[in-house]
């Protein structure tokens, strides 16, 4: 009986796998706004056990605004370490510094030696209108935080428009400080700083009406990037209406005596965008690929992932945004 399992153990199974290979293209990533630089993010999407050694410097971009063709800069990695939110434009990526306005039709052309060249094209489409953001605050609790209620109303009737907001919370922090000399001189001084950080906010609208634990983290797209369809929006007296929730934090003030005090101002920063067509498909077929929690297991089902770029892969999406402010206090 032994060897009979040692017999069967020591069997060996083959399988030939016919896989077709497929050739290496580039992936392009390009969102052209209305602002004053536009970066292209390119790398190579390789068949697997290509080795093909790829400097992005080499690549040849043409880039074109209305037909006219930009001039093209290439960033190199940064020398020192950074955040990458500090910094308009990605290492290693290409840019333009021309300012796009909305309206302005884009085309695309990326080559590289030995690779398909690829192509696309978009156009930055007009602004959002008549845009207000509102937050509303429930009383505070035991740890100084209350529950939040962040509010977008903005005109737009179309049913085939498509929107994007990013959030920052903002934090300006303000001391004036002194203290007293033994031979009774006076030393003051103040500290003032702003800091901005990206926010990740709970959802309470769901555009695509899934599950809230399913879909949080891709919802959000791990960025604070949150995006809809007009027609998804709410209707709210003659305008579209988009609600999120959250926790927050209060303004603050101190003061210990006439040298010491200073205080803390919280807000937050909203850029809503009206996006193309093009570039909310990119982002809620990616959405779709990762949908739920199962998806780390192998068990979400196969979704392609949107792209407009011919002979390769990525997206040239456009987009035009709006900046706004709002107080917590």
């Amino acid at each position: 009986m032994i060897c009979m399992v040692l017999a069967f153990s020591a069997c060996e199974m083959k399988f030939e796998l016919d896989i077709p290979k497929e050739e290496s293209k580039i992936f392009a990533l390009c969102v052209p706004g209305a602002r004053d630089s536009t970066a292209i993010i390119i790398d190579i999407a390789r068949f697997a056990g290509d080795d093909i050694s790829f400097d992005k410097s080499k690549a040849e971009i043409d880039i074109r605004v209305n037909g006219e063709r930009q001039e093209v800069r290439y960033q190199p990695k940064y020398t020192f370490p950074y955040v990458q939110s500090d910094h308009t434009v990605p290492e290693e990526s290409f840019y333009i510094t021309r300012r796009m306005e909305s309206g302005d039709e884009v085309s695309l052309t990326v080559s590289y030696p030995g690779l398909e060249s690829i192509s696309a094209s978009t156009v930055v489409p007009e602004g959002p209108e008549d845009v207000r953001f509102t937050i509303e605050t429930a009383p505070r609790d035991e740890w100084a935080t209350s529950e939040a209620t962040f509010t977008l109303e903005y005109s737009d009737p179309s049913e085939d428009t498509y929107y994007a907001v990013v959030f920052r919370k903002r934090l300006h922090e303000f001391r004036s400080w002194g203290y007293i000399e033994p031979d009774g001189e006076v030393i003051t001084g103040t500290d003032e700083h702003i800091d901005w950080e990206p926010y990740i906010i709970d959802c309470e609208f769901d555009p695509f009406q899934s599950k809230q634990e399913y879909n949080f983290d891709a919802y959000n797209n791990n960025t604070g990037l949150i995006f809809w369809k007009n027609s998804d929006a709410l209707d709210n007296n003659g305008k579209k209406a988009i609600f999120f929730t959250s926790y927050t934090e209060h303004d603050y003030s101190f003061r210990y005596n006439d040298l010491d005090y200073g205080y803390t101002d919280l807000s937050y920063e909203a850029t809503i965008y009206r996006i193309s067509e093009e570039l909310y498909r990119y982002y809620h077929t990616n959405l779709l690929a990762n949908e739920n929690s199962l998806s780390d297991l192998g068990l979400s089902r196969s979704h392609f992932t949107f792209s407009n770029i011919k002979g390769g892969f990525g997206i040239l999406g456009g987009m035009a945004g709006t900046v706004l402010i709002a107080d917590v206090d």
